[in-house]
């Protein structure tokens, strides 16, 4: 997996192929409505986790994704995704 100087540039990235991995075609505003964000999140996770050995990368890379949902995200308690969507 490739990583960008940029963590936001990786995320968006990422949660394009995931997307498109899991066959969800719909804006990140839909996305939360129709509960497919939790799927695409926890995906997106797993891949940081499983393809980044820095800690600091891993978490940008995971608020970054969040955020691309999410306004007020946190890291802490990445399972509440009751935060105000940003789009």
């Amino acid at each position: 997996m490739n990583t960008y100087l940029e963590k936001s540039i990786s995320a968006y990235k990422l949660v394009n192929k995931v997307t498109k991995l899991l066959e969800i075609d719909e804006t990140p505003e839909i996305s939360v409505q129709n509960g497919n964000v939790e799927k695409i999140i926890l995906t997106c996770f797993k891949i940081i986790e499983q393809n980044y050995s820095d800690k600091r990368s891993k978490e940008l890379l995971k608020y970054y994704v969040a955020h691309s949902f999410f306004e007020d995200y946190d890291l802490e308690n990445h399972n509440d995704f009751s935060d105000e969507l940003v789009n």
